[in-house]
């Protein structure tokens, strides 16, 4: 089989298929899931050469997609906003982040392996706390939050901004004309348990 006729299902038509199975109630499976094992009996017949050809041929419409789209790569440095009195401290919608790292991050169990390291790195296990710089960053590729905002410390990713806020993050960043900003962030776990769960939180507010 020549790689040229080969058509990968796009990312596009994966959100299709997934949506009508949604509102089919399971029934467009019949459909999605043999279309998935063609292609994948279709990738197993090629050579090692033909995968490469398929994989250059995507990843030359990836950077001919950026080029047309070019986003601002600059890292914004965030300073955080202090109210006046408890008279603008209570008539603001996001004064819960008033306090000292206050905002917490979400899905930190799932870069688990990256918060170790990031500990190990700088000897704290016995600490329960460590205090570094963070990056927040926009994440449009993400499937499942278009505005979804990551946060890496130390160039690795620990979690990201609640979905609830991350709408308001994104335009926050946009209004900055940047797509990252670094803010502080603190690591917090029980040094005396021997597997804890580490949480991430931030000194942010809009």
């Amino acid at each position: 089989m020549s790689d040229k006729t080969f058509k990968p299902i796009r990312f596009i038509e994966h959100i299709f298929h997934v949506v009508m199975v949604v509102f089919t109630g399971g029934v467009w499976l019949i459909v999605y899931i043999p279309r998935i094992i063609l292609k994948q009996r279709q990738i197993n017949k090629m050579t090692p050469e033909q995968r490469q050809s398929v994989k250059d041929g995507i990843m030359s419409k990836v950077d001919k997609v950026n080029k047309a789209n070019p986003v601002s790569k600059k890292i914004g440095t965030y300073t955080k906003r202090k109210f006046a009195s408890q008279d603008e401290s209570d008539d603001d919608e996001y004064s819960q982040f008033a306090d000292d790292y206050s905002f917490e991050a979400v899905g930190e169990s799932h870069y688990r392996d990256n918060l170790l390291s990031i500990i190990e790195k700088h000897n704290a296990h016995k600490e329960g706390e460590l205090y570094l710089d963070a990056v927040m960053q926009t994440e449009p590729n993400n499937k499942f939050d278009e505005f979804a905002v990551a946060i890496f410390v130390d160039g690795k990713k620990v979690g990201h901004v609640p979905s609830d806020y991350s709408y308001d993050v994104t335009t926050y960043l946009d209004e900055q004309n940047v797509t990252a900003i670094k803010v502080k962030a603190v690591l917090g776990w029980n040094a005396s348990s021997p597997n804890p769960p580490i949480g991430v939180r931030l000194d942010f507010n809009f």
